[in-house]
């Protein structure tokens, strides 16, 4: 890295001492520097993630640590490991807390956080916080000042071999002598950079099965075979409903939170109420019937129902963007978190 001076027109260069010249160490300095910055980090390095947490430990069958453990918007676990140096198992331990954190269901990342992390994370994510969505995969990012020849060819057999997201991301330190300022350099190693859009693309073909199950909301809807739901769903997205048309899901918010989604099926819809306000059982069933299913779930901090009827949609919306608008709902610990048998009930 070189300084510009731009009075005389001459570059500089700057001092590049090694992570251990410099006194920075692995969990107290550069993890701090990376957890207490996470956003500028990740996108520094060219990813979109929300941290989880850092010296996380992955099972209770050993008493290891993972660095910095984030998830992407589509639900992927994001294991990231941090070497000072070149640290030639570096792969194999990510690969191992991989496979540990493989068994985790999402309960197991909400607990490491609180109501307001909760709440960001169901923002960040396009996915819906439940079982089926978190996790179904896992990607490894290694940092280090410099790679063995041996864990680069390992990356690159299992990615390519066996399609398993593999980032190495080389940092170095800089200092310019001239102040003291100190920066931290980051270049990705592998994939080569040119490559990555093309491994992105491909992962998500296969992931997702191909191309995206329907273009546009009328093609999403023709499988519908319920015309009150059709019809729900048709006037929702007129009015600019918030929505997610890979699951053909509506969103209705209070005060800007998140408080029901509605998701099509073929003959009926699916309604999530993330978190509780009193005596909510009975005020839907009286208002939908006892044929919509009013059901607490998740451990009793939500609740789920079916609608299927033209009465059903009219009280629902009349419900859900007048009547409840200033209710008081119960915030518990995990008010906002959906249970992974939900949205696939019957």
């Amino acid at each position: 890295m070189l300084r510009i001076d731009r009075t005389c027109q001459k570059l500089t260069p700057l001092e590049q001492p090694s992570l251990t010249e410099a006194m920075v160490r692995e969990r107290y300095d550069l993890q701090e520097f990376i957890c207490n910055s996470p956003d500028v980090f990740f996108q520094e390095i060219g990813q979109e993630l929300f941290l989880i947490g850092k010296e996380v430990q992955p099972s209770d069958s050993v008493q290891d640590r993972i660095d910095v453990l984030a998830i992407d918007r589509d639900g992927t676990c994001v294991i990231v490991e941090l070497k000072r140096g070149n640290h030639k198992l570096q792969l194999f331990q990510a690969i191992s807390y991989a496979g540990m954190i493989a068994d985790w269901d999402a309960n197991s990342f909400l607990e490491l956080l609180d109501q307001s992390q909760r709440d960001a994370l169901d923002e960040f994510l396009d996915v819906e916080v439940e079982l089926k969505d978190i996790n179904r995969e896992q990607r490894i990012v290694m940092i280090a000042e410099a790679f063995d020849f041996a864990l680069l060819k390992g990356a690159e057999w299992l990615s390519e071999r066996y399609s398993i997201d593999i980032r190495c991301c080389r940092i170095s330190l800089a200092r310019d002598a001239s102040d003291g300022n100190e920066f931290l350099v980051c270049s990705n190693v592998y994939p080569a950079p040119e490559l990555i859009e093309q491994a992105v693309a491909r992962r998500r073909k296969t992931k997702m099965g191909g191309d995206p199950k329907w273009s546009d909301w009328e093609e999403a809807l023709k499988s519908v075979t319920n015309q009150q739901v059709a019809s729900f769903f048709r006037g929702e997205i007129e009015k600019q409903r918030e929505q997610y048309l890979p699951k053909r899901t509506l969103f209705f918010r209070i005060a800007g939170k998140r408080r029901w989604f509605v998701r099509a099926r073929q003959n009926q819809a699916y309604v999530w109420q993330y978190g509780r306000f009193q005596n909510d059982v009975g005020f839907w069933i009286q208002e939908l019937g006892d044929d919509a299913k009013v059901e607490p779930i998740a451990d009793g901090k939500s609740l789920r129902c079916f609608l299927s009827t033209k009465r059903h949609f009219d009280r629902f919306r009349e419900a859900a963007t007048r009547t409840l608008t200033t209710k008081e709902w119960v915030h518990q610990v995990d008010d906002e978190q959906e249970d992974g048998a939900g949205p696939d009930a019957e």
